[in-house]
């Protein structure tokens, strides 16, 4: 009696525990980075909050009473800003964030510099004090409007809404920057009526964006009935009937560790969790026609 071949979706021992190892170190790391990216935050500006306190329970008329209290404020600012790019850290788009984070920093070490050291003092370099004044409201434009997309970059574009909405959005914040840039570097321009007006028009459909879409993104979910019910209920009434197949004592297939490290790994690679991607391919497998259809 010969034996039954092996299995062609039965691998390797050796292959399990790589498979399994494999997606759990890059998410081990990003957690450390965004527990080490939010301790710093936290510190900085804790330590600024508490600098600003001790002055204002002194000499609040002194100059450098504003000075520290300038600090907290932007301390707090820039902390905002590295957190709205740490947030997508870990997904396709997390190169972005990083980029934010690093605009925020030059933004802050720029401003303090223009906050604690006198660069109008020579009047000699007066001119170059100005393009750096003109380079630090550039970059504290960009680094706003880069934290402004980055949490707008965390909609999954699951609806329609998202996926026409989002890009438009960030389409719109881009041209609003390139515009304002020019009126911060072209002293011309600010003589210029129509740039005006396209520049306030351009705002105004940007900011429109950024409030629409993620409220319509959130009113689209809550509204929508959650297509897992009625697939959990029609799994659920299928497993209560005896399969002619299958003795009704025998369990239910389980997921291997394997197999569950992959799902997530697979989420994480799509920015959605592991239940949206389930979901997602649940629904498209019941939407392809089966055997007797396609005859």
């Amino acid at each position: 009696m010969s034996q039954p071949p092996p299995s062609p979706s039965a691998s390797p021992p050796s292959s399990a525990p790589a498979s399994a190892s494999d997606p759990k170190a890059p998410r081990r790391s990003v957690r450390i980075l965004r527990r080490t990216i939010a301790i710093i935050i936290v510190v900085a500006f804790s330590l600024a909050a508490a600098g600003g306190i001790i002055v204002l329970l002194g000499d609040i008329e002194s100059e450098a009473t504003y000075k520290v209290i300038g600090t907290t404020a932007l301390t707090g600012a820039v902390s905002v800003a590295a957190f709205c790019g740490a947030t997508l850290i870990g997904r396709r788009t997390q190169w972005f964030g990083i980029t934010t984070i690093g605009l925020a920093i030059v933004t802050m070490a720029l401003s303090l510099w223009f906050l604690w050291g006198d660069p109008y003092a020579d009047p000699d370099s007066y001119a170059l004090e100005e393009v750096l004044f003109q380079a630090l409201s550039s970059l504290a434009l960009v680094t706003v409007v880069a934290s402004i997309s980055a949490l707008i970059l965390l909609l999954v574009p699951r609806s329609w809404v998202v996926r026409v909405g989002l890009p438009i959005t960030l389409g719109l914040l881009a041209l609003g920057t390139s515009l304002v840039l020019v009126t911060i570097w072209v002293e011309s321009a600010w003589e210029l009526e129509w740039l005006t007006r396209l520049n306030g028009i351009v705002w105004i459909l940007a900011a429109l964006g950024v409030v629409i879409v993620p409220l319509t993104s959130l009113l689209l979910r809550a509204g929508s009935k959650p297509a897992g019910a009625d697939r959990a209920g029609e799994t659920s009434a299928r497993s209560t009937q005896p399969s002619s197949s299958q003795p009704s004592s025998q369990p239910a297939p389980a997921l291997s560790p394997s197999a569950l490290d992959r799902i997530n790994a697979a989420a994480r690679a799509e920015g959605i969790t592991a239940d949206e991607l389930i979901d997602r391919l649940l629904t498209a497998e019941t939407r392809t026609p089966s055997a007797d259809e396609s005859r």
